[in-house]
């Protein structure tokens, strides 16, 4: 049978050369076009990888975009919500000179950029962080150090404008400094962040990927063989990190490119290398400054400002160049940067109108707590507590030991700072009711809460600010004044020699609100001179149908013995014209029958006096119950002059019996 399919014959040759070249020329186009698209694709991807790092930095720094209040102001979170300013930089320590001997740690000498001063000697440090490895991997040296704008610490020449490796620590972590062991005057952990810090804002840093710099270095020799080097001509290094000279750039320094590339408790983008931050003046706003975020690419080069020449270890400072104002995002090293800013504004803008707000609450606070203690004193009515009381109240401390306030230490001292609680309690010591306040009679004694209650309970039931910082009250025994202290947006103040100490003798002339601690303090002092003495002048009384020896008049000063506040009819005689002698009349112009000012050897207190007039019909010059009575309160104050009262006049038909 005859197939119905012609068989093809090859030839047995097989392909020719040029039909191979072909083939593999073609082959080698699509897998150089694939791996190029790869690459693009691959560096894209770090891109996004890295402004979705960046914008994550920035939620940490001013918390989530597009949150308003009711009155269409941003609300600022994260760090900067909570303390009012960027979060400083960090570096790891110092790194000794090669050439200075005599340095160790943990006891340094002076100059290595630790805290508290965290000053820079440059003939003893490099402007550079240092690190060890330990079991293979790269550790950094703690502790940190916050870099600052300080001029006399030498810090990176020009602080935190010039090129750096700081990092925001308080992102992640309260403990800033890390410092593992006590140094003199400067106990571990050091520095941290202040009370308001409620991070972590962003997760800690960990490095996830340890041997991208292993073709650099993987012992401390090798790190050390990094360039720079020592050089012939130089006899010491005449450069720090960066690019501070056309031949002696980062470029050359790969002792830098190795630690961006070790990045254990750093913030890197999407190519594994740590992120730059810088804080900067801004040229736009003077005062306000610019917090940079910026990633060099894939390139991982970056050229910026030195603000300064080196000459020796000497630097001379150039104010104008800085990163603030000239940074070049078209220089070579550059082009490929990511940049991110954060403008202080703002935030400045929202805080100055909080910090007005509050400060006006809070001045509110203050006058609300001045009437509480003195009314309207000294021109007006004292309704506060002296006016009751006739003295400043008592300042109390609380005691954790026994779990209650005491107006005195257990060596009975009493307090010259602390918490005024008899204005909005009776018994302000709940275990001792020697302490108890007692109620108010004629106007003499505890009437009523002169303050809201504060909020919490026990330790925590405090007056506060606007701020919700605790009010302080400083009592100046020797003057017998009270100052009440906001330490306002800043929670700074100074006042006093120890803060600790609740009760050292406090002078108020010694406040100095022009200290840069006090600058935004807010304060009110209360002398006693406000309420004391108060100015009576009364010239007459006149009792209409009075009995003799049985009608008197007393009136409830504050001070002093009965005697002296009181007034017995003696001689009756007839005031009204009824022809009858029953009528008393005490006291003339020339000889007042209660007379009282800064003159007199007798006083009497501000506020509302009662003046009581009855018929004592049991002799014991007390008025009790059943006894007819009348009163007139007359408002005492401590304007020199005030209160003159040509005479009083009642008539015992109008007595009503006391209950």
């Amino acid at each position: 049978m005859t197939s119905l399919f012609t068989p093809i014959h090859r030839s047995d040759s097989g392909f020719t050369l040029l039909e191979v070249m072909i083939v593999l020329f073609i082959l080698g186009l699509i897998t150089a076009m694939a791996w190029s698209g790869a690459g693009v694709m691959d560096d894209a991807r770090r891109r996004q990888i890295t402004l979705e790092k960046m914008d994550r930095i920035r939620a940490a720094v001013m918390g989530p975009d597009g949150v308003y209040d009711p009155k269409g102001r941003r609300i600022i979170g994260g760090y900067v919500g909570d303390m009012k300013h960027f979060p400083g930089l960090w570096e790891a320590r110092a790194q000794v000179r090669n050439d200075y001997a005599g340095l160790s740690w943990p006891n340094p000498d002076q100059g290595l950029g630790q805290g508290p001063s965290y000053d820079m000697d440059p003939a003893k440090v490099f402007f550079r962080p240092s690190g060890t490895f330990t079991a293979g991997k790269w550790q950094w040296h703690r502790p940190y150090r916050r870099l600052t704008d300080d001029p006399e610490n030498n810090d990176h020449i020009g602080g935190l404008e010039t090129e750096n490796e700081g990092q925001p620590r308080g992102l992640w972590t309260r403990f800033t400094e890390d410092l593992p062991y006590d140094l003199l005057g400067h106990p571990a952990p050091g520095e941290v962040e202040g009370e308001n810090w409620k991070g972590p804002y962003l997760v800690p840093p960990v490095e996830k990927h340890p041997k991208t710099a292993d073709h650099y270095a993987q012992t401390d020799d090798q790190y050390l063989a990094l360039e720079p080097r020592w050089h012939t001509g130089l006899s010491r290094e005449a450069w720090e990190d960066g690019d501070y000279a056309a031949s002696l750039g980062e470029h050359y320094d790969d002792k830098e490119n190795f630690r961006l590339l070790n990045n254990e408790g750093r913030l890197t983008d999407g190519w594994h290398r740590s992120l730059r931050f810088f804080i900067t003046q801004d040229p736009d706003r003077p005062g306000s400054t610019i917090f940079w975020i910026i990633s060099e690419g894939p390139d991982h080069d970056g050229f910026y400002p030195s603000k300064g020449t080196c000459t020796g270890r000497v630097w001379t400072e150039d104010a104008d160049d800085t990163m603030g104002k000239n940074y070049a995002p078209d220089h070579p090293a550059n082009r490929d940067n990511i940049v991110m800013k954060i403008y202080s504004h703002d935030f400045e803008t929202v805080f100055e109108e909080e910090t007005r707000g509050k400060t006006q609450m809070t001045q509110n606070i203050l006058n609300q707590i001045r009437r509480a203690v003195i009314g309207e004193a000294p021109a007006g009515r004292n309704s506060g507590y002296t006016g009751d009381l006739g003295s400043l109240p008592d300042l109390f401390q609380w005691h954790p030991e026994n779990g209650h306030w005491d107006k005195a230490d257990n060596d009975g001292t009493p307090y010259t700072k602390g918490q005024p609680r008899g204005l909005w309690t009776s018994s302000p010591n709940s275990v001792d009711s020697g302490d108890d306040l007692a109620f108010s009679l004629w106007g003499i004694g505890w009437r009523t809460r002169y303050l809201p209650t504060p909020d919490g309970y026990g330790e925590s039931q405090k007056l506060t600010d606007a701020w919700d910082n605790t009010l302080l009250f400083f009592h100046d025994t020797t003057d017998d004044a009270l100052m009440v202290l906001s330490p306002g947006p800043d929670q700074d103040y100074d006042f006093g020699e120890d803060p600790d100490d609740p009760v050292e003798d406090l002078d108020l002339g010694d406040y100095d609100p022009s200290l840069p601690e006090n600058l935004d303090n807010l304060y009110l002092q209360i002398r006693s001179r406000d309420f004391y003495p108060g100015y009576l002048d009364l010239h007459t009384l006149t009792v209409l149908n009075a009995t003799a020896g049985v009608t008197k008049a007393r009136l409830f000063r504050g001070e002093g013995d009965i005697a002296s506040q009181t007034r017995t009819a003696d001689t009756l005689i007839d005031v009204n014209g009824d022809g009858i002698a029953d009528d008393w009349s005490v006291g003339s112009m020339g000889s007042p029958v209660f007379k009282y000012d800064d003159t007199t050897p007798d006083p009497i207190f501000t506020g509302a006096r009662y003046l009581v007039f009855w018929n004592d019909t049991d002799g014991n010059s007390e008025i009790d119950i059943g006894e007819l009575f009348r009163t007139v309160v007359l408002n005492i104050t401590a304007e020199p002059g005030s209160t003159v009262i040509s005479g009083i006049t009642v008539n015992t038909d109008d007595f009503t019996p006391a209950s």
